[in-house]
């Protein structure tokens, strides 16, 4: 199954190597990742496609996702 994952983040390469070893360490494949610095330097739109399990895997990530402090919001 494969979803969509919108983030704003914090603007730096520590973010990405955060969520992206996230994704490693429980098994999700990453298709696809746009990365985009908004107008506002600090904040950037990351739009992750993943591919996961099932469910419960996604819903999982997407809690330990939005613990990580460079993470302000998260959407499916």
């Amino acid at each position: 199954m494969t979803r969509t994952v919108n983030a704003f983040v914090k603007n730096g390469p520590e973010t990405l190597m955060r969520i992206t070893t996230l994704l490693r360490k429980r098994g999700c494949n990453l298709e696809g990742l746009v990365y985009k610095v908004e107008d506002r330097d600090s904040l950037s739109k990351l739009t992750l496609t993943v591919g996961v399990e099932n469910d419960d895997l996604m819903n999982n990530v997407l809690l330990q996702i939005r613990r990580l402090q460079d993470v302000y919001e998260v959407t499916v």
